[in-house]
């Protein structure tokens, strides 16, 4: 599968994959990493086994960028990714990094589209394979929001809200996989450009 980094309707081929540090054990893994570490907040991690040169590159730098995998799983039972060189196939299903922000003061939301005809929004259409949790303030209590690895369907519709104070910035965007593609847009944009 493709991977996608969104971030704020920015989006970028490829996530980023940083080391891991098992203080216990005193060694290093290439992992996944969303959210963030403290009170209010929490960390998602999905271990990433690298390509053999990936992970000499990891070694030296302390990150890689990977652009395709397929998800395995650890001994315990819990999901992982596995490095390809290449998709398998071009089209259908995506995995999608959510670096989702949130306003101040704010939130954030991801979902599925909103029902044209009553209004109302729809169930988010990925599977979540990792999630952390973002937040303002000391205690985390000034405004937090999620951040998600989902594994998105082809042609799924969906969207990712932010609230709290945006300093102009769009309060959501919607996107939809095409073809092992990702299209991104702000509503005024979908509506303008009948996009999807």
């Amino acid at each position: 599968m493709k991977i996608f980094s969104l971030k704020n309707g920015k989006i970028s081929k490829g996530a980023t994959v940083a080391s891991l540090e098992l203080k216990g054990a005193g060694i290093s893994i290439p992992a996944l990493i969303i959210g963030e570490e403290g009170r209010g907040r929490s960390r998602g991690v999905l271990p990433v086994q690298l390509t053999e040169s990936q992970h000499k590159e990891w070694k030296e730098k302390g990150e890689v960028t990977i652009g395709f995998a397929k998800i395995g799983e650890t001994r315990s039972g819990k999901p992982k990714l596995l490095s390809l060189p290449s998709s398998e196939n071009e089209e259908g299903e995506v995995i999608c990094v959510f670096n989702t922000q949130i306003g101040f003061r704010g939130g954030n939301e991801h979902t599925g589209d909103i029902d044209k005809s009553s209004g109302l929004v729809e169930p988010f259409p990925g599977k979540i394979i990792s999630s952390g949790v973002i937040a303002q303030g000391a205690a985390g209590r000034m405004g937090y929001g999620d951040q998600l690895v989902a594994i998105i369907p082809e042609h799924a519709v969906f969207r990712t809200a932010y609230s709290g104070r945006l300093y102009g910035e769009p309060a959501e965007h919607f996107f939809k996989v095409d073809d092992g593609q990702l299209l991104v847009a702000t509503l005024e944009e979908r509506e303008a450009a009948d996009l999807f």
